[in-house]
C-alpha cells in the first residue's frame, strides 16, 4: 500500500475501499493511519470485512463498513469524498463498468488519488466472456465439469511450462499469490461474470477527460490480468 500510494503514512487522511472483499486492503490503510470507509455489494464480503475489523482493530470507529453498490447513485451521494479512493479488480464485474467509472470520480477529493485495477483487453477476451457467461448460467454439475476440465488443462500446461524453464512444477501449488488454493482460484476465474475489459489507453483517456492525471501505471502487456492505475484529481 505504501509503495502503491507513494506514502509512508495515511495519518489524517480519508480512504475509501470500493468492493472491499475480505477487507485486507482496508485494514492496511487503517494500519497506516487513515480513517477508512469500506463497502461491498456482497453481504458475505461485508461479513468477512467486519470479522477482520473485529479481530485486528477492536472494532475501532475509524473504520466503517457497509453494504452498497458503486452503481447505486443514491448510496454514492451519501458517503462523501475521500483523499484516497481504491478499487482493485472490482469495477469490471459490476455489469456497467463505465457507469461505475462516472460514479467513482465523484468520490475523490480535489488533489486526491484514485487507484483502480481493470482487466486487460486481449486476444482471448471475447472467448473468455462467452465461457464465463455460459459457466454462470449453467447448472452446478456443468460448472463442476467445466472447472475440472480447465483445472486439468491449466495444470498440464503450467507443468510443461515450468519444466521448460527448469523450475519445480509442483512448487506453484504449495501456496497461491491470490490467497486461494489452485482449484478455488479456477472456480473464481470461471465464475467472474459480468466481465468487462479495457486497454490501458482507453482507461487513461477516459479519466484524463474527467480532470484526472495519470501518476502511475503497471500493465500486463498483451496477457490476461489486471492493469493497475493511479490517477490524481486536479485541484
Amino acid at each position: 500500500m505504501q509503495e502503491l500510494l507513494e506514502a509512508e503514512t495515511l495519518k489524517d487522511k480519508t480512504f475509501l475501499d470500493i468492493g472491499c472483499g475480505s477487507g485486507l486492503f482496508s485494514l492496511s490503510a487503517y494500519m497506516l493511519g487513515a480513517e477508512v470507509t469500506s463497502f461491498d455489494y456482497d453481504p458475505n464480503s461485508v461479513a468477512a470485512a467486519e470479522s477482520v475489523k473485529a479481530k485486528f482493530t477492536d472494532n475501532n470507529k475509524k473504520w466503517k463498513i457497509s453494504q452498497g453498490s458503486i452503481l447505486d447513485e443514491d448510496y454514492i451521494k451519501k458517503i462523501g469524498k475521500f483523499n484516497y479512493v481504491y478499487s482493485w479488480g472490482v469495477l469490471h464485474h459490476t455489469g456497467d463498468m463505465y457507469k461505475s467509472f462516472n460514479n467513482i470520480i465523484r468520490l475523490v477529493k480535489p488533489g486526491g488519488l484514485l487507484t483502480i485495477a481493470i482487466y486487460n483487453t486481449q486476444f482471448l477476451t471475447p472467448a473468455w466472456k462467452t465461457i464465463k457467461k455460459y459457466y454462470i448460467s449453467s447448472p452446478a454439475f456443468v460448472q463442476n465439469i467445466m472447472s475440472i476440465m480447465y483445472a486439468v488443462f491449466l495444470s498440464t500446461a503450467l507443468f510443461f511450462f515450468d519444466l521448460v524453464r527448469l523450475k519445480n512444477p509442483f512448487k506453484r501449488y504449495k501456496s497461491s499469490i491470490r490467497g486461494m488454493n489452485f482449484y478455488t482460484d479456477i472456480v473464481d476465474w470461471l465464475g467472474g461474470y459480468p466481465f468487462e475489459t479495457a486497454t490501458p489507453a482507453e482507461i487513461t483517456a477516459f479519466f484524463e477527460s474527467k480532470n484526472f492525471k495519470l501518476k502511475k501505471i503497471k500493465t500486463v502487456g498483451k496477457k490476461s490480468g489486471c492493469n493497475e492505475f493511479v490517477f490524481e484529481k486536479s485541484l
